[in-house]
């Protein structure tokens, strides 16, 4: 018989994949036709916000019923029981994300959550925190910034430095009631926005 995968891996592997989700800016505007603008849709066209907002109101009604019927889904900590769970608190960040905020920085972003928060983790359970989270987020962010282009070098370098410390003290308190799954991808980026835009301003 196959071994089931404990709790705690399964919780990682899912918080690993999560980025999955950006594939919301590869959703065309109308789910209809592809060469139509958001205010070109005809009113019978799904929207991309509009599928956003299904789902996001689809995972919060799941969260309200679980908390209420005090149901403990496979991977979730015992805590979150009667509280908001991870998942919804990183699907409420990304969907803010999503709706406030440039692709450009939300992608590095969440991604640096996904990948560096589990990474925190380790680093403190092995005795290489802070260095450990600090370097790989610093290189996956810059890279990602790298990847998606038209950057000046000087604005990665500024926006990485900022981003950096931002997203590892939003992940360090132990906050129980809101979880760093959503301060990891909110409080950065509204330090990353006007930085972006003064930046970008500038050069």
């Amino acid at each position: 018989m196959a071994e089931v995968p404990s709790p705690h891996l399964v919780r990682r592997l899912f918080h690993l994949a999560s980025p999955v989700f950006l594939f919301y800016y590869w959703v065309p505007e109308c789910l209809n036709r592809w060469d139509l603008t958001l205010a070109q849709c005809p009113v019978t066209s799904v929207t991309r916000e509009g599928l956003m907002l299904l789902f996001l109101g689809t995972a919060l009604c799941v969260e309200i019923a679980r908390i209420s019927l005090r149901i403990s889904l496979f991977g979730m900590r015992e805590y979150e029981t009667r509280r908001v769970s991870a998942y919804a608190w990183g699907t409420v960040g990304l969907a803010i994300g999503f709706v406030f905020f440039p692709p450009v920085l939300v992608i590095p972003v969440f991604c640096g959550m996904a990948w560096i928060d589990p990474l925190c983790a380790w680093a403190r359970r092995t005795g290489r925190y802070p260095w450990f989270p600090v370097a790989g987020y610093a290189l996956a962010f810059a890279f990602l910034l790298t990847g998606l282009g038209g950057l000046h070098p000087l604005e990665i370098a500024v926006l990485t430095a900022i981003a950096t410390p931002v997203a590892l003290l939003a992940e360090y308190p132990d906050f129980r009631l809101v979880d760093d799954d959503f301060l990891m991808t909110v409080v950065p980026l509204a330090v990353l926005a006007p930085a972006y835009y003064v930046i970008g301003g500038l050069l």
